[in-house]
């Protein structure tokens, strides 16, 4: 029963994305992330599922990325785990006729520490739920079709899979005054899918838009537990434990971007992403069935919703290229968190986020004879301030103790992409 009713206070959603809070390649790096309408080739397989119709080569983009997560809870480390991993993407454009090109991408993160991590706390706990679970297994898979330079259309999914117990059985007893264990676990991992979509037009020649929708993913958990007790002379009997949860969610988002070329050589790219964080799932849901000639026989938790709101964040970009092939990049951005007051029961600790971002590039158009073709090296640099915030409690209702929350993130990403 101790087990039960500690689990019962477990609180395990996380939301991040790596490639979604930083950016897939250094040149989104170093725009903050506005490449929505500008992300052609390898690149657009996440930012612009369209945009892997629009280059004229196939191309890859290989490169790593770390990011150092300087939060602290109460003027301590808050102890989130830093992300670091390796980004490939894959753009495979075909020519059908001199107006329509098809084109298919993949792109992946490949987390440096664990495929993915289930990771449950206290819901009074204090802990930042955006951000202390980002790293996963990206992998997303599009294909695309554009007319000439003007119009394309992208659509893929997303990846990702739950967690689901098909047998976790414990046999606990008794033999000689000696306690013995017996276990069997059986985990099964279905794959979850969520939509990718986009569209991508060119109005006039210094003027691109796009409109993008990405759909909600999370990985649930869904564990059944039955311990088989039999203590002799004490107690005999099985315990149903069943635990719901989501250890990671990322909302539904749909992003509005334009980028114009303010000069032949200067480009500004601004977007818009609305995030549907009002569909954040509740804390885990715990029911423990107890057969043992004890009581309570039933013990069942219930947990406040979360209440988060929808959000939209704003990010804008600027580069500038010269005729060596030097790219320069700065960008900026707000992302208003959507944890609401914490005076209840649950303790998420989070805050809006101010987001700087520098970077560089390298176009090597003549690399012969050792290169063919044209090759890129970018390098992104970012810093996101998660705004300081001091939460305090109900007392009469919700005698937790109140806490503050803030931080800072650092994030470098180091790409090249080469064509073929």
């Amino acid at each position: 029963m101790k087990v039960a009713l500690a689990l019962a206070c477990l609180a395990g959603t996380a939301a991040a994305d790596p490639l979604d809070s930083f950016g897939l390649g250094g040149a989104a790096a170093g725009l903050a992330g506005a490449r929505t309408a500008t992300a052609t080739g390898a690149e657009a397989a996440h930012h612009q599922p369209a945009g892997v119709a629009l280059g004229t080569d196939p191309s890859l983009l290989l490169g790593w990325s770390f990011g150092h997560l300087g939060l602290e809870l109460d003027g301590r480390d808050a102890d989130a785990t830093d992300v670091h991993g390796t980004s490939i993407a894959l753009a495979v454009p075909i020519a059908v006729n001199r107006d329509v090109r098809v084109g298919v991408g993949l792109a992946l993160y490949l987390p440096d520490q664990y495929l993915a991590r289930i990771r449950l706390a206290p819901i009074t706990e204090p802990r930042f739920v955006l951000l202390d679970n980002d790293a996963r297994v990206v992998v997303e898979s599009v294909a695309a079709i554009a007319y000439q330079d003007k119009l394309a259309l992208g659509v893929g999914s997303s990846v990702l899979a739950d967690a689901r117990s098909r047998k976790i059985v414990f046999d606990v007893g008794v033999v000689a005054g000696q306690k013995v264990g017996e276990a069997a676990i059986d985990v099964e991992l279905p794959p979850r899918f969520a939509p990718l979509l986009g569209v991508w037009l060119k109005p006039h020649p210094r003027v691109r838009g796009a409109v993008t929708y990405r759909g909600q993913l999370a990985l649930d958990l869904a564990l059944d537990i039955l311990a088989n007790v039999e203590v002799a002379g004490v107690v005999t009997g099985d315990a149903l434990v069943a635990l719901r949860a989501s250890t990671y969610f990322q909302p539904a988002r749909a992003t509005a971007a334009i980028a114009v070329d303010v000069l032949p050589n200067l480009t500004v790219d601004a977007e818009l992403t609305w995030s549907q964080w009002s569909a954040f799932p509740r804390p885990p849901a715990l029911d423990v069935l107890v057969a043992l000639d004890i009581t309570p026989p039933l013990v069942s938790t219930s947990t406040p919703a979360a209440d988060f709101t929808d959000t939209f964040a704003a990010r804008i970009g600027v580069e500038y290229r010269d005729a060596r092939g030097l790219a320069v990049r700065a960008g900026g951005g707000y992302l208003p968190s959507p944890v609401p007051p914490q005076i209840g029961l649950t303790s998420y600790a989070d805050g809006d986020r101010l987001l700087l971002a520098v970077g560089a590039g390298l176009h090597i158009a003549d690399g012969a004879p050792i290169l063919t073709k044209p090759i890129d090296v970018d390098l992104g640099v970012q810093w996101q301030h998660v705004a300081s915030r001091l939460t305090q409690k109900q007392l009469d209702p919700f005698p937790g103790q109140a806490f503050s929350s803030g931080g800072d993130l650092v994030h470098v990403t180091l790409t090249s992409t080469v064509r073929f």
